[in-house]
Formats: C-alpha cells, structure tokens, sequence
C-alpha cells in the first residue's frame, strides 16, 4: 500500500514537471519582465534624453552668443544633431559646415536663404590663404585660372558665386561653342598654396559685357596637389644678406648688403631688396636674421630663382646648412602665427 502510494506520488510529481506552462503562468512572467525591462530602461532614457536636451540647450546657448537668430540655429540643429560628435563643432569646423551646407541644399533648398547670414556671423565667408580649400565655394571671387575644353586651356575667372552656383567668365575665345549639359574642367593655383582642378556641370550661361560667363554647380569634389615639400610663411623680416660665389668664402670678406624676408619655411626663404645688385640662379648668400629672441648667423642658402619687380629684386633662397633645432625655431614660429590667424578666422580640421 505504501508502495503504490509512492509510486503514485511520484507519477503525479512528473507529470508536474513535464507539463507545459499554463496560460497564467506566461502573462506572469511576461508581465514581470516587462516591468524588469522598464525598471532598467525607463532610467537610461529618460538620462538620455535630459543629457540630450542639454546638448540642445547649450547649441542654442553657443548659437545666439555668436549672433545667429532663433530661425538659424534650428536650422544648424537640425543638421548637426545626426553628427557622431559633438553638434557645437559646426559653429568651429568650416569644413564640417560646408557638408551640412550641401545637405541642405540638397533636402531643404528653401532654407538656403539663411546659409549667408549664418556663413557671416560665424566668419566661415573667407578662410586663410595656407588653408587648403575643400569645395568650390571657398575659391575667392577673381581667382583666375584655366578653363579646358577639349584639351584647350583658355583664360578664365571667377566672376561671381552664390550658396549654390559658381560663376567663370571667359577671358580668351573659345575653341567652339558650350552647351548646358556639358561638363567643363577649370584649373587654378591658390598662391603659395596648392594646385586645384574641379569638374562641374554648366546650369546656364549669359554675357557680361562682351565676355561669356558660364554659371557651374557647386562641388566638394575638388583635386589639390600641394606647391611646397613645406609651407613658405609671409613675413616681413629685416635681413643682412651677402651673395658669395663660394660657400667656404670667408665670412670676413662678405659684402652685406640690407634686406627683407618675405616669406620663410624650414627649407628656404624669399628675400627682397632695393640694393643694386645683379643675384644668379646657383649662386650662393650668406644671411642674417632674428626670428624673436633667436639669432640666425651666417645662414648658407643657395638661390633658385630670381625676379625684377619694379626697383626691388627678389630671390628665392633654399637652405642649405640649417641645424635641426633652427629648423624646430621655424617651425614653431610658423605654428604659432598660424594658431593666431586660425583663432580670427576659426578653422577647423575633420580629419
């Protein structure tokens, strides 16, 4: 008896086990972990969405001290809000604003309107000239350049620019006529910068004058080939400078003549003067100059070029005894004027 009630008791435990989960079971557990879910997440977003709120709050904050109208900024919002980084880098990056500018050119062209009162107020309408430009809105107005067609390269310039439009006048004939459609090639050089190319759709054409001036779009797709293995700052220093036929000429015998530098880098210089003197590409100078508190001494450079402007000659110098730490002089020398005209015009760098 007590046998088969064993037996029993164990049949009916099995089966307990084995059973499938009644309906009551699974609302209860689904209800308890959906509360679980909501004890854990209701937290974390509600930090994230008052951790965004801020973000938002101190755009706007940034925004309007900067001079930008309510309209303005929510605009600059809406677009900089999708960044992986901080939104604020739009009011400091130009590159990064010229992206945002295209996308709203392309989703929401009736905003467009606003783009040159914002580029103003955050000083993005000009950039230095040792900035490498990244689209075709940068150029300057007047650059001149080349335009080519069908292997041709004819003079031309930028006439006008609008958020949207590049204007190119022509200065030379053209070898044929240019139809709306076509895709045109334009050449420039940025002075002492770099060598730019771009190819752009004509939108439409019209006469200025007697000049023909093609209307293109708008592109970030832009080619540079830098100029310089380094770049020749614009300076104005005084230099003591004596052309020598022999770099083991004794320094006694030099004849130095006054002078000033016109640009520098770590490789060379550009020295300009109103001396009558008659310099050659290959000969030899011997240069002194103070960069601050430091003392450039009998400085060997050798000259690479040479051009008659008006009453002054200018020579294109490279160095060629400099130690490492003069070079690391030039170096931060050039940096910190670079920061200081970079803090006026507010350049930023998305790499």
């Amino acid at each position: 008896m007590e046998l088969q009630t064993t037996w029993d008791t164990l049949v009916e435990a099995s089966r307990y086990m084995f059973r499938g989960p009644s309906t009551r079971e699974i609302v209860l557990f689904l209800v308890i972990l959906g509360l679980s879910i909501l004890v854990i997440s209701v937290p974390y977003l509600w930090s994230k969405i008052s951790h965004l709120r801020e973000i938002e709050k101190a755009f706007f904050s940034r925004g309007k001290s900067l001079g930008l109208t309510d309209e303005e900024i929510r605009l600059l919002w809406k677009y900089a809000r999708r960044l992986p980084y901080d939104p604020q880098m739009v009011y400091e990056n130009k590159p990064l604003f010229e992206k945002i500018v295209s996308r709203i050119i392309q989703e929401n062209f009736s905003d467009v309107r606003l783009i040159p009162s914002i580029r103003a107020k955050l000083k993005f309408d000009t950039i230095p000239w040792f900035i490498p430009i990244t689209n075709t809105r940068d150029i300057d107005l007047y650059q001149t350049g080349k335009l080519i067609v069908d292997g041709v390269s004819v003079d031309a310039a930028v006439w006008d620019k609008t958020e949207t439009e590049l204007h190119i006048v022509i200065l030379q004939a053209l070898p044929r006529a240019i139809r709306t459609g076509e895709v045109v090639k334009f050449h420039f050089i940025r002075e002492n910068e770099g060598r730019y190319s771009f190819e752009s759709v004509v939108k439409d054409r019209y006469r200025e004058g007697d000049r023909l001036v093609l209307v293109l779009e708008h592109t970030d797709n832009i080619n540079r080939v830098q100029l310089r293995e380094s770049l020749r700052w614009k300076v104005k220093l005084p230099v003591e400078f004596a052309l020598i036929k022999d770099i083991t000429q004794d320094v006694e015998e030099a004849n130095f003549l006054s002078g000033r530098i016109d640009d520098i880098s770590t490789k060379g210089v550009r020295i300009c003067t109103q001396e009558p003197v008659k310099p050659s590409e290959g000969e030899y100078v011997l240069m002194n100059f103070s960069i601050g508190e430091h003392r450039f001494e009998n400085i060997i450079g050798q000259i690479m070029n040479v051009r008659t402007l008006q009453a002054q000659v200018c020579m294109g110098i490279k160095f060629l005894k400099l130690s490492q730490h003069e070079e690391r002089i030039i170096d931060r020398f050039i940096l910190e004027e670079q920061r200081k005209l970079i803090k006026t015009f507010k350049i930023g760098d998305t790499s």
